[in-house]
């Protein structure tokens, strides 16, 4: 209808607007191994549960309110974009040290199907809201970095129980800046996968894993 009223002189109506994109930092945890066949679904229920408590408590501890941010399950994992108003480098400096510890606290606690090492990613950018949740070409990046085989790689070489991988740009603009966060202890990578071919840099924390150094990899640069 709308082309015979712009024959007809009559303009065509606007375009639908489409929501503000919002500016968040992106953390995306995931548990390694999930999915393993001698896991049943007992042990994944208990899993799922400590998963939570972890992220909750790391988040809590570092001054962050677990109500505030907006949070998303991915069966195996959690997203959590997190207001803008957080110092961003309260993620590098403070969360990852607070994550390792929560982690062990559970994994002291519970049987070894039901121990967790954890993968997680670091990213912020732009995030879409709709009715169904959330999008973004920041969420896919960080998606893309979390499911990342060179994360994998580096993590089945490691001997404690969380691997960080950060974006290009959380470390270039955050990490590199902030003594706190250990620079040093992050080595560079390159992340391939589906459409996605960019630097990400890699810590791995717990004991055994000095500077997140002692693994080797093909796609490392």
């Amino acid at each position: 209808m709308w082309i015979r009223r712009w024959l007809l002189g009559s303009p065509p109506p606007a375009p639908e607007p489409v929501a503000d994109p919002v500016h968040h930092t992106i953390l995306a945890l995931a548990i390694d191994g999930f999915s393993a066949f001698d896991r049943t679904n007992t042990h994944r229920l208990a899993l799922r549960a400590g998963l939570y408590r972890v992220a909750e408590q790391a988040l809590r501890v570092c001054g962050v309110e677990w109500e505030g941010c907006y949070r998303t399950d991915l069966g195996d994992g959690v997203l959590v974009l997190v207001p803008a108003g957080y110092p961003k480098a309260v993620f590098s400096e403070l969360v990852p040290d607070a994550l390792a510890t929560a982690l062990g606290e559970h994994n002291s606690g519970h049987r070894l199907p039901e121990r967790i090492r954890l993968r997680v990613a670091l990213h912020a950018g732009e995030v879409s809201y709709d009715d169904h949740g959330t999008t973004g070409a920041a969420i896919v990046h960080t998606f893309r970095m979390l499911q990342s085989r060179v994360l994998r790689d580096a993590f089945a070489c490691a001997v404690g129980d969380l691997a960080v991988i950060a974006s290009a740009w959380f470390y270039d603009e955050i990490i590199r800046h902030s003594p706190v966060s250990r620079p040093d202890r992050f080595r560079p990578v390159l992340v391939q996968e589906k459409e996605t071919a960019a630097r990400g840099w890699i810590r791995l924390l717990g004991p055994g894993d000095p500077g997140g150094r002692t693994w080797t990899d093909e796609n490392a640069v």
